[in-house]
């Protein structure tokens, strides 16, 4: 196939219809493009040769460390659309700055390692997938409240920390660093304060948690009030406020290797399927 006929345009709503059809071929292997494109729809490039759809890439915006994946319809793989795919987007990334970009795949894809193998990227770490569906926790009252910007230091100083020290002690992160506060990051937070939580003992804060539609995208809590069942407390909490909001099941992701794998499985969480995370230095 001659591949200089491909045509890339950002993600129109015209085309909505044909990119869940286009999904829908391989639900597995989708299902990540597939939540981007009713969520932020904004992060997708669409791939034609003529007037047919043939692809779809996820590209997040450029920055030091940024990612992409590609999604080719079954019946157009191996004709070279997805690696010339992949270089676009490695270069609209490039151009805007970003050194180092992210992909995955679900363990167990031999093609798709080799695909990404092929194109340079290599083995980051492995997260869990994994999902809660059951009653709500009987709980008694905790000291767990809505996030406010008055609470921004402190929370975005305890989250980054313990995700920190996490990463060093899985050991697949030899480039990890202490994230720190910006005022586009605070801005960030305020925009999706509904949605963010902190814990207080004492009136201090001492463990943090975001929520995103039914999963709990992260949770933290501070180095020296770890082992104190706080953390096992404040799941408990953060899956009743997501079966109140109405969803009949809670998800998360657990880095392979972290020790919070244990409380994930003992609140009865099962995993669903592992990610396969490689990396790229452009």
């Amino acid at each position: 196939m001659n591949i200089s006929g491909i045509r890339y345009e950002p993600f129109s709503e015209k085309d909505y219809n044909a990119a869940r059809e286009l999904l829908s071929y391989d639900v597995d292997a989708s299902e990540g493009i597939l939540r981007v494109l009713d969520e932020e729809p904004e992060l997708l490039i669409t791939a034609f040769i003529e007037d047919k759809l043939v692809a779809l890439a996820q590209v997040n915006e450029p920055a030091s460390q940024s990612y992409l994946t590609v999604f080719v319809s079954p019946p157009f793989r191996r004709q070279g659309i997805g690696t010339a795919m992949v270089k676009y987007a490695e270069n609209a990334l490039r151009v805007g700055g970003t050194q180092k970009v992210r992909s995955s795949f679900r363990a167990g894809h031999q093609s798709s390692l080799a695909f990404a193998r092929k194109l340079g990227y290599d083995k980051y770490f492995s997260t869990a997938y994994m999902q809660r569906a059951g009653d709500s926790f009987p709980l008694k009252e905790l000291p767990v409240k809505q996030y406010t910007d008055e609470d921004y230091l402190l929370s975005q100083s305890l989250y980054a920390i313990a995700f920190h020290e996490m990463r060093v002690r899985v050991g697949c992160f030899p480039d990890s660093v202490i994230e720190q506060p910006s005022e586009k990051g605070r801005r960030a937070w305020k925009e999706d304060a509904e949605n963010r939580f902190v814990y207080e003992i004492n009136g201090e804060i001492v463990a943090y948690s975001r929520l995103c539609g039914n999963e709990i995208s992260s949770i933290s809590v501070r180095t020296d009030y770890q082992g104190l069942g706080i953390g096992r407390k404040f799941v408990m909490y953060l899956c009743n406020e997501i079966y109140q909001r109405g969803s009949g099941t809670v998800d998360l992701c657990c880095v392979v290797g972290n020790d919070a794998r244990n409380l994930y499985d003992s609140l009865g969480f099962r995993e669903k399927y592992i990610m396969e995370l490689m990396r790229k230095t452009l």
